[in-house]
């Protein structure tokens, strides 16, 4: 299923300009009424790569440690997720235990999910029909 809801890029730049990270998060529901996160990290500078993976499945706020060497640390906070208008939103931020880098993302992502146009359209018809009398 995995219908994208909200896509969301930080870049940030370290160590007086010389490294550069851009973090990219894709927010999508993943099956019914769940949600899931995947990621994109590029790095470049002294050091370059990059990383993907997901879906990290979230459901709540809370912190979770992702990564050890060095720690990555991804925290969830004000999760929202309005049923009856079928929208979702938190704010994600990644930090980096690393002298000098720290917050490497710091973003809020949400949006509408469960969208089944067809029939929010026949809705939307119905409406205007009943409303014109």
């Amino acid at each position: 299923m995995a219908q994208v809801i909200d896509i969301e890029t930080d870049s940030r730049s370290f160590f007086l300009g010389i490294e550069k990270v851009t973090t990219t998060l894709t927010l999508s529901e993943t099956a019914l009424d769940q949600f899931g996160i995947n990621y994109n990290a590029a790095w470049s500078g002294i050091y370059s790569g990059s990383t993907a993976g997901g879906p990290i499945t979230v459901s709540q706020n809370g912190s979770w440690r992702v990564h050890d060497s060095p720690a990555i640390t991804v925290s969830v906070s004000n999760y929202s997720d309005d049923k009856s208008n079928h929208v979702v939103s938190m704010h994600v931020i990644i930090n980096v235990d690393m002298v000098g880098v720290g917050t490497i993302y710091d973003k809020t992502l949400g949006g509408r999910y469960g969208i089944d146009t067809w029939k929010e359209l026949a809705e939307a018809i119905r409406a205007a029909r009943a409303q014109a009398g």
